[in-house]
């Protein structure tokens, strides 16, 4: 099963996917006026030191958001879409020196106005600490020690019925496969308006194989899924990820077809298979 302590593997190729999703549902709910709320069940840290003991020991970022970076400079650059996600990483690093890269926490609060709240939900206890510092201050955010499984549920719907909920957990327990589809099913139950980003990572196991025929077999309608591999086809170790999102914001679908060309450009090595951008279940 996946061993994935995120601080080892910040803003690696599955980070660069995840947050690009993000950041482009975000941005198309965000063309509405009224607020909205983002619910992060698995939020992490919220922010993450590149140079730290942990990221810096296999240093994949490098292979990551790096390379992203290094694209974005270049003549023709990335999709226009990448960049609010982008210009968030580069104001964590004012002085140009990359160092510091956002979770989803940080990233959701960059992006969002004013009236916009965000939910976090994180009960590892370093994490929890981490996170608290790192979102101090900022009276948008709210954070929950609290399990995501059990507390996702019962905080949607939100007051303002906008919004979204990522879900993406580290999936090293084995169950969790099994459990994120039923997650899925009682929050959309609650909150069937919803807009909901599964994050979920290829690798060799059965149970990861058969995660997006879970999903689909959940009944729901309008699940739209972005694949990046950057590695050969069932490789050793994470050879790639994607993101699910049920109802997606209008206009995501068309942003996410350039925006995983430009991954796979930058990010996937030349036997890597090309990305998944397409309605896994259309209305």
């Amino acid at each position: 099963m996946l061993s994935y302590q995120h601080e080892y593997h910040c803003g690696n190729h599955a980070d660069v996917l995840k947050h690009a999703v993000l950041a482009c549902a975000l941005g198309a709910l965000g063309r509405k006026p009224a607020p909205l709320r983002v619910l992060d069940g698995f939020a992490g840290s919220g922010t993450y030191d590149l140079f730290g003991p942990e990221a810096s020991r296999h240093a994949e970022y490098k292979s990551g958001i790096t390379r992203l970076l290094a694209a974005a400079e270049r003549p023709g650059g990335v999709p226009a879409a990448l960049t609010p996600y982008l210009d968030a990483v580069r104001a964590m690093n004012p002085d140009g020196r990359l160092r510091f890269y956002p979770g989803s926490p940080a990233l959701a609060l960059a992006l969002l106005r004013p009236d916009d709240t965000v939910e976090l939900l994180e009960q590892h206890p370093r994490s929890l600490r981490v996170l608290r510092a790192a979102v101090r201050g900022d009276r948008r955010a709210h954070v929950h020690d609290r399990d995501a499984y059990e507390g996702l549920p019962a905080v949607v719907p939100p007051k303002e019925r906008r919004g979204l909920v990522l879900i993406d957990p580290s999936y090293e327990v084995k169950d969790e496969f099994k459990r994120v589809p039923q997650l899925l099913l009682d929050c959309h139950r609650r909150w069937p308006q919803g807009v909901y980003a599964i994050w979920y990572p290829l690798i060799r196991d059965p149970l990861a194989e058969r995660f997006v025929g879970r999903i689909a077999a959940t009944g729901l309608r309008r699940i739209w899924q972005a694949e990046l591999a950057v590695g050969p086809k069932r490789a050793q170790g994470l050879w790639g990820s994607g993101m699910l999102v049920v109802n997606p914001p209008f206009g995501l679908d068309e942003a996410l077809g350039p925006v995983l060309g430009c991954l796979h450009a930058v990010l996937a090595e030349q036997d890597a298979a090309l990305p998944v951008a397409r309605w896994l279940v259309p209305e």
